[in-house]
């Protein structure tokens, strides 16, 4: 227990002092969770989404992440899916990046607390719901 806990806190650390390169999509590009979006997530989200005591159940290991999101009912807020495809005003997980929750904290999180994501990010994650949440 401690090993991971002192593993979280040195992976939020290190997400919070270093940028994350966002790809750039070009406007008619649509955008998917394998080639854009998952490298942002491990990069950002798998501190604390593994399969080892996931945080909310919630696994986003490479390969599994698409999975655990699109179409799951969140467990915080289980009228909600975590991604509703094309929705993003109905999806917890958009919800949560916009530090909009009435239960949960925003995300991601870390030592410091809860941070918001760049816009460009943001962005990206709200192209890639409304696009559908393509695999």
């Amino acid at each position: 227990m401690i090993l991971r806990v002192a593993l979280v806190v040195i992976a939020g650390l290190v997400t919070a002092c270093t940028g994350v390169e966002v790809p750039v999509v070009p406007e008619g590009v649509p955008v998917t969770y394998a080639e854009h979006l998952e490298p942002l997530v491990i990069a950002r989200c798998l501190s604390c989404h593994t399969t080892e005591e996931p945080e909310a159940q919630l696994v986003l290991e490479p390969g599994i992440g698409y999975g655990e999101m699109v179409g799951r009912a969140s467990i915080q807020v289980p009228e909600l899916p975590i991604v509703a495809p094309g929705d993003p005003e109905g999806s917890y997980l958009w919800r949560k990046l916009n530090h909009d929750v009435e239960i949960g904290r925003g995300m991601p999180r870390t030592v410091v607390g809860s941070i918001r994501l760049p816009d460009e990010e943001i962005d990206l994650y709200r192209r890639w719901i409304e696009d559908g949440a393509l695999p």
